[in-house]
């Protein structure tokens, strides 16, 4: 069934209203017709329904409530993804799979090694994409949660937030065969924590931005034996994870 995410003022208890791209994708991409059934989900209050059209048109659809849709998709482990600036196709796939995979956040950031640079006069416009993207993968992944997409000017600015956890994905790591650290982060873990994962871009990380994460309590972790492509990494993770705290349990 398909899903849309909903704004709080187009949501009451008994109908919601979609608009603009979304009416369009239900009248001419999906084709529906009056009686048929969508889900939505409250972006603020994250309930998801099941509701049945009852007047469509091109740029205004307003469907009945039938019933409440109790599913739990949520990853256990709030992990918000910070990625180092990489070419932007490779970025948008880093949030597409994230954003399957259960990724509560995405944060990029600038660093030295990174081969694009953030123009922020098209800053707008481009984070307008990204949460577009992110929304699409949320409707086809059935998720309750829609991540975030922000961007940091370097790796300082990511310090500010709390987490439970900070870890910075590192190669060096790797290189140096400490592959059980992730065992060992893994095991730290409870349900509901926050962790802030770090990734660096197509060149890696600097000496110095290495240095400056672990110097602020960051945990290097390796993610095996092989160096990943700076945007199969964070699937990677979030994978792992996933495997960790749902399908072992």
């Amino acid at each position: 069934m398909q899903r849309y995410f909903i704004e709080q003022n187009e949501w009451t208890k008994q109908t919601v209203t979609l608009t603009g791209e979304q009416a369009k994708h239900i009248a001419k991409v999906m084709r529906m017709r009056e009686g048929d059934k969508v889900v939505c989900v409250n972006k603020e209050d994250q309930l998801a329904g099941v509701f049945r059209i009852q007047s469509i048109a091109e740029q205004h659809v307003i469907a009945e409530f039938e019933e409440e849709l109790l599913s739990d998709v949520e990853l256990g482990i709030h992990v918000t993804i910070a990625q180092a600036d990489i070419k932007g196709d490779k970025f948008e796939y880093v949030l597409q799979k994230g954003t399957e995979l259960g990724a509560s956040r995405f944060h990029g950031f600038s660093a030295k090694h990174s081969v694009v640079k953030w123009d922020h006069k098209k800053q707008d416009k481009k984070l307008s994409r990204y949460q577009k993207i992110v929304q699409e993968a949320a409707e086809q992944s059935e998720r309750l949660v829609l991540p975030s997409v922000m961007h940091f000017p370097n790796v300082d600015s990511l310090l500010s937030d709390s987490y439970d956890h900070r870890w910075i994905i590192s190669e060096v790591a790797a290189r140096d065969g400490k592959h059980d650290a992730l065992h060992g982060a893994m095991q730290q873990l409870q349900h509901g924590d926050r962790l802030l994962a770090v990734f660096g871009p197509e060149g890696g990380f600097s000496e110095e931005e290495h240095e400056r994460l672990v110097k602020e309590g960051f945990q290097q972790v390796s993610l095996g034996p092989r160096i990943l492509r700076a945007e199969t990494a964070s699937p990677a993770l979030l994978s792992m994870i996933s495997y960790q705290f749902e399908l072992m349990r």
